[in-house]
């Protein structure tokens, strides 16, 4: 039994990384490289701190995008087909955000996620957090802008 799930997970693995590298090749970008311990500690509050913790995961998101998740965190880069209709009509409760990419959107989705999407050069990205206990979506704002802001310098 111990070999069969070693082996699944092996599999697991190596289809993951499959994925991703096929993402990557096509133009894509790798969601994790986009992320460091120091960049995701802008949105942690002592109630999610086990996010600095977590073991990212990376997999294939739409036509050559990937996402990230560590825990409650989770990055997509290029997720959307078409990224520049949302740009101009990304809905009632999107907030635009000054000072992120070439144009950003907030939202408090029901104070369980913050979420914020950008667009930066050829690419576009999200970012959800899930709320910790300790804190409501509008106090991860600040936070959230910084690691996006740390995801446009990184896709430069």
């Amino acid at each position: 039994m111990l070999r069969l799930v070693t082996s699944v997970l092996a599999i697991a693995g190596a289809v993951s990384g499959a994925a991703v590298s096929v993402a990557a090749e096509q133009g894509g970008v790798a969601a994790c490289s986009l992320l460091s311990r120091e960049s995701i500690a802008t949105v942690v509050t002592p109630a999610s701190k086990y996010i600095l913790d977590a073991k990212p995961s990376e997999e294939p998101v739409g036509a050559k995008g990937s996402s990230c998740s560590y825990a409650d965190l989770m990055l997509q880069v290029d997720p959307f087909a078409r990224p520049e209709e949302l740009r101009k009509a990304p809905g009632k409760d999107w907030q635009p955000v000054t000072g992120v990419g070439e144009a950003a959107y907030f939202r408090n989705n029901s104070n369980r996620f913050a979420e914020l999407m950008a667009w930066s050069g050829a690419h576009h990205f999200t970012i959800q957090v899930g709320v910790p206990s300790d804190s409501t979506a509008d106090k991860l704002k600040p936070g959230m802008i910084a690691l996006a802001n740390s995801i446009v310098a990184r896709l430069k």
